[in-house]
């Protein structure tokens, strides 16, 4: 198993601060601590995956980038502006999206309408209730290209209920790409899937990242090795190691932690 050798790690444009940056970063839930002083910069345009086993606090690390959790203490940096203290949509409008790992798609609309509503989220549609849906017709060219670049253009008047599981994976990656983000975050995007979806999600991901930064959380060990430029361990909620993936994957506490003999493979 080789790292991501196709597309080597961006140097970090000089002068400029990461693209996203954790900084000390502590969560506590009633005297348990899910994030324990993690402090990770992740370079522009790079794509970074955070792996671990379960109960690392790798979730709890993306809820806290992303706005959807306040950090006990610590900061989260986006492009050098500070946004730990702000709300997920504020986070959404300054250039970070994220999917979830369990599905946030609308089942009883088409593919179609899931992501003309999430196109509608920066303008003023939402709050005009009285707006007839043809107002929409303005979005309509932007959510088709949006649908070609996840691979469901032939899909668009489906049901989303009617999606099998990696084809939901591609409208929430969809959905994510709504707000034109320079920074995704993505959860687990091919959990529960069999080869053909696994390879199909990876190849996906691989376009999204282009002129933008990606972080990902990833059982896939396969997955990681083929994307990742570079990756951080985390283990009980801290990080065990950071760095390019075939230095890593050789860490004795790595190894110990997480890997084990796949990590010989």
């Amino acid at each position: 198993m080789t790292a991501n050798t196709a597309h080597p790690a961006p140097a970090p444009p000089p002068g400029r601060p990461p693209a996203l940056e954790a900084r000390h970063l502590v969560k506590d839930f009633r005297g348990f601590r899910a994030t324990n002083d993690v402090t990770l910069g992740i370079e522009e345009g790079e794509i970074h995956a955070i792996i671990g086993p379960n109960g690392a606090g790798k979730t709890t690390l993306f809820h806290l980038l992303s706005g959807f959790l306040t950090p006990t203490s610590g900061e989260v940096r986006l492009f050098g502006e500070r946004i730990d203290t702000l709300p997920p949509h504020a986070v959404v409008r300054r250039g970070l999206s994220r999917s979830f790992q369990i599905s946030s798609v609308f089942p009883s609309m088409t593919v179609r309408e899931n992501v003309l509503v999430a196109l509608q989220s920066p303008t003023r549609l939402p709050g005009q209730f009285w707006s007839r849906l043809s107002t929409l017709d303005a979005l309509a060219p932007r959510a088709e290209e949006i649908l070609a670049d996840v691979g469901l253009e032939g899909a668009h008047a489906r049901l989303a209920a009617d999606l099998s599981h990696g084809e939901k994976r591609q409208l929430e990656i969809g959905i994510s790409l709504t707000q034109d983000p320079r920074v995704l975050l993505l959860d687990e995007p091919t959990s529960g899937m069999g080869t053909e979806g696994i390879a199909r999600v990876t190849g996906l991901v691989e376009r999204v990242a282009r002129g933008r930064t990606v972080v990902l959380v990833e059982h896939n060990m396969g997955v990681v090795a083929q994307l990742a430029h570079r990756i951080t361990v985390l283990q009980y909620g801290a990080v065990l190691a950071s760095g390019r993936y075939d230095d890593v994957r050789r860490d004795p506490r790595v190894i110990e932690a997480y890997l084990g003999e796949e990590a010989h493979a």
